[in-house]
This record gives structure tokens, C-alpha cells and sequence, in this order.
């Protein structure tokens, strides 16, 4: 267990070995505005640029939405990842080691470091093969059929897997990686007879498939050869690959899908790359297996729309209704675009065009139209026993939301459009759900209201301090942190006196991670954007001190006043009139000093 002082220093390195601009660089465009950059925010929609970037201090707010941070709240924020996660990821960007703790062993850390780079190597060998290799001709010539620029298979890294059984093989063994690592990586199988291995992947055009920090851990593979079975190949299931949990093209688009707050999901590779060429950026796909729920709880980060942009046949039909039925649980608004049948998004896109696209995505089928229109095709919904039929076999799809209100909008929904009775549908329903209560999870209570920001003042004077800690220990000898009315400032310059304390440095980024509180964190960052003029720093300094001591002594005399309305004891009376006149003393004695 590390201690906090080594934990910290941990989190300085990676902040240091950070540049700001740099990492937000990779999500949003920023242009330099005197000594800080400006761009778009990209946690909300705004024409006019109110993000700001401070490369001195190392952190960012937008004057927007108030958002703001370091850089581990920026992971944070815009991958919707743990604080933990964070670091991690950070780390490995910078390249340094974390510490051992609970959790993996060396040696599996150590066995997975080995799957990423046999992966690696593989991909980067497929796309030299693919580029400069005349073995890849037949390839690039495919490619170029299905109208893939040269900057699309550069951006998308695609590759080339040759026809010899073990050319893979043959490279990993020159980079030290055994036929057992690649085989662990899903490259590699062993031979049924006799000994050895042989590559998994021959003769098929490479799709390499990235986890949300980029880095290659799986293949999906097209065959070139008609008469060759399966079509497409995938990677199996390896300790850094789980197909359930991992969607194709994600570490590239979620920015495209925060900006909508929508993802379009397809089934295959070339529908998304082909999509993606075409300029619609917001979309993923599911890499050899149906959606799931895990990639509804991970598309449910960056988005609160999913739309199923499946091949119109009746196969793309089926995927559609299982998909829907992942996505109900949740919560996610989930809809349906219904392609021709002679068409998957690909070919769409390529005959129609993206505008034709993204209209049909705009006026997308909600899940329960999209149901019935496939059940009418399967029954009579005229008649009463098409009615029960539909009315059965959309149960499964009613039980499916988590949250009660959304589960009876649409038990209502469709009693209405089936003409059923709504509390026989309702009963059967329940008589479904019941099952131990303990296996239920708890529906999440809804968000609290948020609370008004802190008064201006108070939020200068902690800004004052973050920007000259120099000022933080004359004001802990002349200040309490209570004449602040705000409980939220309060705990900030709380927080700012216990640094000084402990003789630690007044570092934001270090201030908001010890916080662990998402309010004061956006608190600490609006304050520090904070604006000053450094010849005015000492007079604006002492003009806050006097201004929050004449509003504690405001404070005290209005407790004052209710006392004596309250008092009945001549005493008690004449004590607290003794104490008005004092406390109004003082007042006009702070008043006197304050500029004028």
C-alpha cells in the first residue's frame, strides 16, 4: 500500500510529464489567446469558443458550462473513466511505471505486456505488407474497389495477412516473441498433427481492433477468396480482448459521439470505415458478436442515443431486435433505421450518400415501432391470436428496462397499440419479473437539483489564493475560513490553510485530486480561472478580507437582533443590547478601512 506523500509525488510525475494542451490537442482544436489557448468545449454544444486551456498552471475551464480541472480530471471527464483509471492511462502515455499494488501480479502484468506487443508487431507487419509489399497487391487492389482512400487505410492502420502458414510466425520469432505468446494473442494455432504452430491469419485483408487507449489487441479478417470459409475471421477471446465489452472504431469516434450525443452502431468493419470516409464520424461496430448490454453501458459514457444501422435483410432484422433488447436495460434511447433489403450501411452510403444516411438516422424507428413492424410480418395483428402471439413475445423486450417509470411507459405503450387489456398485460408481466428481490438491482435515486454557484466574492478570493499562494500565510493568521457563507468555499480554503500547513505546495491539480469531489473540483477550477491584475494583488487582497469580515459581523448582528426579539430577561436583554452596540462598532471600524 502506498503511502499518501508517495502516491502523491507518483501523481506529480504524471501531471509533470504532462502537457495540457497537449492531451486536450487530441480532442478538441485549440488556438493560443495570449498566454492561454481557446477552443470549443467538448463536454457542451456551444457556437462560440468559452474553453480555456492554461498551460502555466495546467489545467482548463470553460466559462460555459463551468466545467474544469487537470489533466486526470480530463481523462476522467471526457473518457467517463474511475480517477484510478486515469492515472493509469496517463502513466502509460508517459511512459511511467506505476507501483505495484492489489491487483495484477507481475507476471500477469508482464504476460499481458507481451500480448500487446505481439498484436502490435502483427498489425504494424499486416500494414507494411498492405502499403509496400507486392505481396499485398491483390489487397490494395480490392481495397481500392470498395473506394478506400490511401488516408483512410492509413488512419484505420489496415493490414495484410500472406498466404504462408507461418510468415507471422517467422517475424515475432526475430522480435523474441515465442509461437506460445502469439498463440495466447490469438495470432497463432497449434498444428492437429505433430508439433508446432501455424498463423491464424492467411491470405485476408486485416482489420486491427484497439481498446479505448489505442492500443491494438484483437484482428477481425476479410477473406480475398470467394470460395473461402469463414468470410470473415476474428480473434478469439484473450485476457486483453473481450468481444462483449469491446466495440470497433471507438477509441477513434467518441469524440465525433459526445459532440452528438449519439452513436450510430453498424455490424461490420468496412460499414464503419466506409461511413467514417464518407464524413459521418459518430459510430462504432460490433466486432464479431451481437451488442450487448456491456456495450450499451460503454456507448452509455459518451451518448444518450444508440441507432441500430443494421443490413436490411432479414439477418440484419434479427440482429436489430437482439440488439434492441440489450440496449432497453440500459436506458439508453435506443432507435432503429430500417435499410432496403438489398442494402448495408456501406453500400448505402456509397449509392445514396451520407446526407441520405444521416436523414434516415434523424427519423429513426423507436424500438417498440421497430417490434411490431417486424412481428406484423410474422402475424396477423388484426385478429386476437396474432394479438396474444405479438403481445407474448414482446414480454421479454417490456421486462427489460431497469427503471420502473420507463417500463411502464412502455407496458402502456403497448396495450394501447395491441388493443390489450392493460392490467392483464401488466400481470402477466409481473408474474415474469418476480424472482428474489436480493438478485434485483436498486433503481438509482434521480440527481439532486444542483445548487447555485458559491457568491462571486468568495469565489475571487479562493481564485486570489490559488493564483498567489504567496498571500495564503498572512491570511491564515487574520482569516478564518468560516466567515465565508458558503459551506462549498469554506471546505476549498479549508482545504488551501491545511496545505500550508503541512508545508505542502499550493498545487491545483494535487488540490483537486485530493478533493474527490466532482462540485468542488469544478469549483477549484472556475476559481482559479479567475482574472487578477498583479499590481492590484495586495490592495484586492485586503479590500476581500475586510469585505467577508464585515459580512460575518453583518451576520452576527442579525443573530443578535433575533436574540433580543427573543429575550425576556432584563439581563439577557441589557448583555446582548451591550453586544449590538459593540458588534456595530466594529463593523463601521472595517467599513471605514475598505476603498473606497
Amino acid at each position: 500500500m502506498l503511502r499518501n506523500h508517495e502516491a502523491e509525488a507518483i501523481r506529480d510525475r504524471i501531471r509533470d510529464a504532462t502537457d495540457i494542451v497537449d492531451l486536450v490537442s487530441e480532442h478538441v482544436q485549440l488556438a493560443r489567446r495570449g498566454r492561454n489557448f481557446l477552443g470549443l468545449c467538448p463536454f457542451h454544444e456551444e457556437k462560440t469558443p468559452s474553453f480555456n486551456v492554461n498551460p502555466d498552471r495546467q489545467f482548463y475551464h470553460c466559462f460555459g458550462c463551468g466545467v474544469g480541472g487537470d489533466v486526470f480530471k480530463f481523462i476522467q471527464e471526457i473518457d467517463r473513466v474511475t480517477f484510478v483509471e486515469a492515472v493509469k492511462f496517463l502513466a502509460e502515455r508517459a511512459g511511467i511505471a506505476l507501483p505495484e499494488r492489489s491487483g495484477p501480479s507481475r507476471e500477469e502484468t508482464e504476460a499481458a505486456d507481451e500480448l500487446y506487443r505481439a498484436n502490435d508487431l502483427a498489425q504494424k507487419y499486416f500494414h507494411h505488407l498492405l502499403l509496400k509489399d507486392d505481396v499485398g497487391t491483390s489487397a490494395r487492389t480490392y481495397l481500392q474497389t470498395r473506394r478506400l482512400t490511401d488516408e483512410t487505410i492509413a488512419h484505420f492502420g489496415l493490414g495484410y495477412a500472406p498466404p504462408e502458414w507461418d510468415a507471422l510466425l517467422k517475424v515475432g520469432g526475430r522480435r523474441g516473441l515465442s509461437p506460445q505468446i502469439l498463440e495466447r494473442a490469438g495470432l497463432a494455432l497449434p498444428r492437429s498433427k505433430g508439433s508446432g504452430h501455424y498463423d491464424r491469419f492467411r491470405d485476408r485483408i486485416a482489420f486491427p481492433i484497439a481498446n479505448l487507449s489505442n492500443r491494438t489487441i484483437a484482428f477481425g479478417a476479410r477473406t480475398l477468396q470467394a470460395d473461402q470459409q469463414p468470410k470473415y475471421l476474428n480473434s478469439p477471446e484473450t485476457p486483453i480482448y473481450h468481444k462483449g465489452r469491446v466495440l470497433y472504431g471507438l477509441a477513434d469516434t467518441r469524440d465525433a459521439i459526445r459532440r452528438r450525443d449519439a452513436a450510430l452502431v453498424v455490424e461490420g468493419y468496412m460499414d464503419l470505415i466506409s461511413l467514417a470516409q464518407a464524413g459521418i464520424r459518430h459510430v462504432v461496430a460490433t466486432s464479431g458478436t451481437a451488442l450487448t448490454e456491456d456495450h450499451g453501458r460503454l456507448l452509455a459514457r459518451y451518448a444518450r442515443q444508440v441507432v441500430l444501422l443494421f443490413d436490411g435483410d432479414a439477418a440484419g432484422s434479427t440482429a436489430a431486435m437482439r440488439a434492441c433488447e440489450a440496449l432497453l436495460g440500459t436506458g439508453l434511447d435506443a432507435r432503429v433505421v430500417s435499410l432496403p433489403a438489398e442494402h448495408d450501411p456501406d453500400s448505402f452510403v456509397q449509392e445514396h450518400g451520407p446526407d441520405a444516411l444521416l436523414k434516415r438516422a434523424e427519423n429513426a424507428q423507436s424500438v417498440l415501432d421497430f417490434y411490431l413492424k417486424q412481428l406484423a410480418q410474422q402475424h396477423d395483428l388484426s385478429s386476437i391470436e396474432g394479438k396474444a402471439r405479438a403481445a407474448e413475445k414482446l414480454k421479454p423486450l417490456l421486462a427489460k428496462p431497469r427503471d420502473a417509470v420507463r417500463r411502464d411507459l412502455l407496458l402502456r405503450e403497448v396495450a394501447e397499440r395491441l388493443s390489450v387489456d392493460e392490467q392483464s398485460l401488466r400481470h402477466d408481466l409481473q408474474t415474469a419479473l418476480r424472482r428474489p428481490q436480493q438478485s434485483r438491482k436498486a433503481v438509482a435515486e434521480p440527481s439532486p437539483i444542483a445548487a447555485p454557484d458559491p457568491p462571486r466574492h468568495e469565489l475571487e478570493f479562493i481564485g486570489l489564493l490559488l493564483n498567489f499562494p504567496q498571500l495564503i500565510p498572512q491570511t491564515t493568521r487574520e482569516f478564518a475560513h468560516d466567515s465565508l457563507s458558503d459551506a462549498r468555499t469554506q471546505a476549498l480554503c479549508r482545504a488551501l490553510f491545511n496545505r500550508h500547513a503541512h508545508g505542502k505546495a499550493i498545487n491545483l491539480g494535487t488540490i483537486i485530486s485530493e478533493l474527490q469531489n466532482d462540485e468542488l473540483a469544478r469549483l477549484v477550477a472556475q476559481c482559479a480561472a479567475q482574472g487578477f491584475d498583479e499590481e492590484q494583488v495586495e490592495r484586492q487582497w485586503r479590500d476581500y478580507l475586510l469585505y467577508f469580515q464585515k459580512n460575518a459581523l453583518q451576520r452576527r448582528i442579525a443573530n443578535a437582533r433575533q436574540a433580543l426579539a427573543g429575550a425576556s430577561d432584563e439581563s439577557e436583554i441589557a448583555h446582548i443590547s451591550a453586544e449590538l452596540v459593540a458588534l456595530n462598532q466594529e463593523r463601521q471600524a472595517v467599513v471605514a478601512q475598505q476603498s473606497p
